[in-house]
């Protein structure tokens, strides 16, 4: 054989392996890249089941913890639930039987603070949600009437009612009485414009990006409208009262929280308490009999000490010791209550008596409170008073409760 011929069966045969490598490592790499889609492949299908899984789940039953007041509740969504927050809502007022307005808060993982519920894509299985009670709007509606020329003090409703059942009115409290108790929600007044303006600026910048409203010039604003809301309940309200302004204040406007307070609002608590005794010191100079009463100028000589036998309402007790109708002076009222014993004296009078009686409320409530007269004076001097109907009328003065309390002779 010729050394050509060597040299091309040598090269014929390299190639030959050459070809036989290549192929080998092809079918290699092919099997092992087919090998790792299938791998792959395995690994999805077991995510996107697991996933399937979870998603049921979720679909399934959605936990939330519910604080309402004082309460801790639980509520459970087996399915979806509702896109917008006001079904979201109407679904919480149902299950809660909740009949007042409400908002929902939802406590926030970044922030550990509650924010107002705009959205319930926001939510998650296993939140924390807050009710919180709206104050109820007051709508007045005027409706006009005509008068009757000859008879002006009788109102159109009064028109209305049958002669007996007009002895029995009770005229409507003077305007100086309380007419309600410590409500079960206080209701935060409306602060002066600017002070609103710096309120809802503050407010969205703080759902915005949960910064605190720090302007100090409003502050006495807040707590100079809350002190006079507050006395046109009670004259001295306790610390669970003033704990609840405080609650209220923060809730309706979340920038004013206070950091590093336990609750955000023990700063505003104890301002409250300074704020209503220097507007109870006001109120003093301009001669409000409820709180000069508690004065060491008209206390007994053993009881001269600021804290000692401090007269207060009991509870449920609105009208402890309201002052004068308008117009009306010891001289006027003791005029009256001469008419009134008169009046007492005969018959088919019930409207007159009732008005009198209205009339000098707040000369009783002297009586009893600052001279503590003896029962059997107070009824010599007040003999109308033990009348059954004057009863429930004394009740419903005081407290702004319409009861009724059975009346016995031996009175």
């Amino acid at each position: 054989m010729s050394t050509l011929q060597t040299l091309k069966t040598f090269i014929n045969q390299r190639l030959t392996v050459a070809v036989e490598e290549i192929f080998g490592l092809l079918e290699t790499t092919i099997s092992n890249y087919e090998e790792e889609i299938n791998r792959q492949r395995r690994l999805i299908e077991d995510e996107r089941s697991e996933f399937l899984i979870k998603k049921a789940d979720m679909q399934q039953a959605m936990r939330f913890r519910v604080i309402i007041d004082h309460d801790i509740k639980k509520i459970t969504f087996q399915n979806d639930i509702p896109s917008s927050v006001e079904d979201f809502i109407k679904v919480f007022k149902q299950a809660f039987s909740i009949t007042t307005d409400i908002s929902l808060q939802y406590k926030d993982a970044d922030f550990d603070d509650f924010f107002t519920l705009t959205s319930t894509s926001d939510l998650k299985d296993k939140d924390t949600l807050k009710v919180v009670h709206m104050p109820p709007g007051i709508i007045m509606t005027t409706v006009p009437h005509e008068r009757n020329p000859d008879n002006s003090d009788v109102s159109s409703v009064d028109d209305l009612l049958s002669a007996d059942s007009q002895d029995n009115l009770i005229p409507s409290p003077p305007a100086t009485e309380r007419q309600h108790l410590w409500p079960a929600l206080f209701p935060i007044p409306i602060f002066s414009y600017n002070t609103e303006m710096a309120l809802r600026q503050g407010n969205e910048k703080f759902l915005k990006d949960g910064t605190l409203l720090t302007i100090p010039s409003i502050k006495s604003d807040i707590l100079e409208r809350l002190a006079e809301t507050m006395f046109s309940y009670t004259a001295y309200p306790n610390d669970p009262q003033r704990a609840a302004v405080a609650q209220a204040l923060i809730e309706k406007h979340p920038c004013l929280r206070e950091p590093g307070s336990f609750n955000g609002c023990y700063g505003w608590q104890q301002s409250l308490k300074y704020k209503c005794g220097n507007y109870r010191s006001k109120l003093k100079a301009h001669g409000n009999p409820e709180l000069i009463i508690n004065t060491l100028k008209h206390k007994q000589e053993g009881d001269r000490k600021p804290a000692k036998n401090v007269k207060k309402p009991r509870k449920s007790e609105v009208n402890y010791l309201p002052p004068h109708p308008v117009g009306e002076t010891d001289s006027s009222l003791e005029n009256v209550r001469l008419e009134l014993i008169a009046m007492s004296k005969i018959q088919d009078n019930g409207r007159m008596i009732n008005d009198m009686m209205s009339r000098t409320y707040s000369c009783r409530r002297r009586e009893v409170v600052g001279q503590s007269v003896q029962i059997a004076e107070f009824k010599e001097r007040w003999p109308a008073l033990f009348d059954p109907l004057q009863v429930n009328k004394v009740n419903e003065q005081s407290s702004c409760h319409t009861r009724k309390y059975l009346y016995y002779n031996s009175m």
